[in-house]
């Protein structure tokens, strides 16, 4: 028997096939353009994000060179925080004249005082024998190097006589005035110094000293002194002296000689 075929299944068949065929075909032309409108969507934001990028580089690029600066601008080796706590700590303190350091000063001098107990012995002249008893007080003022310079008194006790003109007169006298003398010091090892003294004293007697002559005149020292520093600040010496005794009149004038030696003590404070 010959099989019979249902004529309008076969006509739904075909409406539906070419119905997907109608939407597929019509799907493809859609899609095509959605691909292509990301494509251009996607041309269009590569530029915005790569200048954005560079952006991003050039803006870490200049924090990196501020950076660089503020590190060469630091001290070398020196950490930043101790830096900021010292100017707080600067910052806090008052610049007051009592926050400055004070300027070393210049040590001065030690002053001394010293006194010397001397006798003298009239020489040279014959016919004029005059011995001293002395006793010097100086204070010393100045120091230039090994040169020192000193000032002071003098007391004078004179005895002995002349005989000028073969007249006998007596040389007996007291004497005091201000005196002045220079010394050159050495040291020569330990606690031994050498010195070199020179001094002279105004003097004003009782009377005419010596006999014939007039009440006021000149005593000149000068010779070697050793002195032995015991203490720190205390000092004895002894020196060999030779003196001469003049008022430097012209008239009236018989000055006289004398050698002998001088013992001296040294006080420093």
């Amino acid at each position: 028997m010959a099989k019979k075929y249902d004529t309008t299944d076969a006509a739904d068949v075909e409406r539906k096939l070419a119905s997907k065929c109608s939407r597929t075909l019509l799907a493809l032309p859609i899609a095509a353009l959605g691909l292509l409108a990301w494509q251009m969507t996607a041309m269009a934001a590569a530029p915005v994000a790569a200048a954005a990028s560079q952006t991003a580089e050039n803006a870490g690029q200049a924090t990196q060179q501020e950076a660089g600066k503020a590190e060469a601008q630091q001290p070398q080796g020196l950490p930043v925080e101790p830096v900021k706590a010292a100017e707080t700590e600067s910052a806090k303190t008052p610049s007051t004249p009592a926050a400055v350091e004070p300027t070393a000063k210049k040590a001065e001098p030690r002053k001394n005082i010293e006194v010397q107990l001397e006798y003298l012995d009239g020489r040279f002249f014959k016919k004029r024998d005059v011995d001293l008893y002395n006793v010097h007080v100086y204070r010393q003022y100045k120091e230039l190097g090994a040169l020192s310079l000193h000032y002071g008194l003098t007391f004078e006790r004179a005895t002995g006589s002349t005989t000028e003109d073969d007249i006998w007169r007596d040389a007996e006298a007291v004497g005091f005035g201000p005196s002045y003398m220079m010394r050159w010091t050495k040291h020569i090892s330990g606690k031994l110094d050498g010195s070199i003294d020179g001094s002279g004293s105004l003097l004003v007697y009782n009377h005419a000293h010596p006999g014939n002559g007039r009440a006021y005149g000149f005593l000149w020292r000068i010779g070697p002194r050793l002195t032995y520093h015991y203490t720190d600040r205390d000092a004895l010496s002894l020196a060999y002296l030779f003196h001469h005794s003049s008022n430097g009149m012209s008239s009236h004038n018989p000055g006289y000689n004398g050698i002998g030696f001088s013992l001296g003590f040294t006080h420093w404070y």
